[in-house]
């Protein structure tokens, strides 16, 4: 099933070739938490998934099980940098197949994405509420802590392995997605619904339709994803929200779309962007208080591609086997890096 184009209802012409990568992971049996870390490249032209990467560690790193997926990347230093529960993970070799250096330290709980900043990693750090700015050689450069000033915030333990403690659960914030905006770091929060600067006071972008995960420039704008399954368009610079899309709208025959993380430009067209969708699992929906509606099928994890001028769904595939794998970040490839 994995590749295959499964919903199209409306038939649209893709001129040229693109590929995409993107993270994620092998959800377990219970579907609770991931048993293998996903990067994968998906040929839009055939629809085929052309590289699959499945990562287990060969050992316990954490004393414990773990949900094991791979978040948020970015490349830096010749290299991708991917993000694991308590660890980055870097591969020379493309298309990545096994990584070939690693950054870990005690104070990483549930990573979600990191970025070339300053000459080293901007790091999302979930599960302590914090951006950190770790070097390449694993060093701890600079933390800013995201519940500053909150009364009841929690209190980082200097001398804890926080990758030994499973869920720091319940979170305030819940940093997902670093962006840059004139030289400033960003950074989505989930539980907040909103996006703000890490390091400085600034404007704030507030989310009232849902709440955002992925955010990225794209024509002037940060285009971000809510899990709910909206595209949103905003001007962190002068914090408004210009527009507000309902991804649901726009898919024939399904009202619940899953949960909506990953979203990049269609290098062809402007007007045309892919999203990431994974299929709704029990422990999801209740850790937000959703259910699922039964009137339709339970709709698979995905890459969707969308016309957002006049507003069309125009080709999906899905992406592992069953109800799939859990997806993040979506890249589209520059050329050289096609397989």
């Amino acid at each position: 099933m994995s590749g295959q184009r499964i919903h199209a209802p409306i038939l649209v012409l893709l001129v040229g070739a693109v590929q995409l990568l993107f993270s994620g992971g092998v959800p377990g049996a219970a579907d609770e938490r991931g048993v293998a870390g996903l990067l994968g490249i998906l040929d839009v032209e055939s629809g085929r998934v052309v590289h699959r990467c499945e990562y287990r560690p060969a050992e316990d790193l954490y004393g414990g099980p773990r949900k094991l997926q791979f978040t948020g990347f970015g490349f830096a230093e010749g290299r991708l940098w991917v993000c694991s529960f308590g660890e980055i993970l870097g591969f020379d070799d493309w298309p990545p197949r096994r990584p070939s250096a690693r950054i870990t330290l005690p104070g990483f709980n549930d990573l979600h994405h990191c970025r070339p900043w300053r000459g080293g990693l901007a790091v999302a750090n979930t599960g302590l509420e914090t951006v950190d700015l770790v070097s390449f050689e694993g060093e701890l450069l600079e933390r800013w802590d995201l519940l500053e000033g909150e009364p009841d915030a929690r209190r980082i333990e200097p001398g804890r392995d926080y990758r030994r403690v499973a869920d720091t659960k319940p979170h305030y914030r819940h940093v997902n997605h670093l962006f840059d905006v004139d030289g400033v770091l960003w950074a989505t929060q989930l539980r907040s619904a909103d996006a703000v600067p890490v390091a400085a006071p600034g404007l704030r972008l507030v989310f009232a339709d849902g709440m955002p995960h992925d955010g990225r420039w794209v024509d002037g704008r940060v285009l971000f994803t809510t899990t709910n399954g909206r595209l949103v368009w905003a001007d962190p610079r002068s914090g408004r929200i210009e527009r507000s899309v309902e991804l649901a709208a726009l898919t024939p025959g399904l009202e619940q779309l899953g949960w909506c993380r990953g979203v990049c430009e269609d290098p062809r067209d402007p007007q045309r962007c892919f999203v990431a969708f994974s299929a709704v699992r029990r422990s999801r929906w209740r850790e937000f208080g959703y259910w699922i509606r039964w009137r339709q099928p339970l709709a698979p994890s995905r890459i969707a591609l969308y016309a957002l001028e006049p507003g069309r769904l125009c080709e999906t595939w899905p992406v592992g086997e069953g109800t799939g794998d859990v997806l993040f970040q979506l890249e589209p490839l520059a050329r050289e890096r096609w397989l």
